[in-house]
């Protein structure tokens, strides 16, 4: 399946689930399989920011960028646990999936696919490998990383580069 023809979330549906928190967006631009992590998101975002406001939600580099704001660090740190999420999940179908990079020589989109929705040439491409900042993020100053055993952000130590 050419990758300009899987379903995507629709900005209407989006509206209509969450009054008031997409009602300001531009747009959505994400396949259907990120569905759960924008639901999750807004779940756990919206007691720590009651006005929360979502303006675009979109891939860039694979992984799902959310657009929004909110000064409140619940928020910000639900935000960043969608966004880290979505490189595990595949964009089409939801499934486990993997953060898929074109070699060096080639030009092409990276991709969050699972290997049903891969083509064979991106399966060819290997995954992403976890580098010193995988799963973290920075807010004012404090790090955090994406614990899978709790799902959740938690604070952590800055990467060494950073100390």
């Amino acid at each position: 399946m050419p990758m300009d023809d899987f379903p995507r979330i629709k900005l209407d549906d989006l509206r209509t689930d969450f009054p008031g928190v997409f009602d300001t967006a531009r747009y959505t631009d994400v396949g259907i399989g990120w569905l759960p992590l924008i639901r999750e998101f807004v779940a756990e975002a919206l007691p720590h920011d009651p006005a929360l406001c979502v303006h675009e939600i979109k891939e860039k580099f694979g992984t799902m960028r959310i657009w929004c704001d909110t000064p409140v660090l619940g928020a910000r740190l639900a935000k960043g646990k969608a966004e880290f999420k979505s490189s595990l999940t595949c964009e089409v179908c939801g499934a486990p999936g993997f953060l898929r990079r074109p070699p060096p020589s080639r030009f092409a989109w990276w991709r969050t696919l699972c290997d049903e929705h891969a083509s064979e040439d991106q399966r060819s491409w290997g995954t992403r490998h976890q580098g010193p900042l995988y799963g973290m993020m920075q807010i004012v100053g404090d790090w955090y990383r994406y614990d899978e055993e709790t799902d959740s952000m938690v604070p952590c130590e800055p990467p060494e580069r950073f100390r």
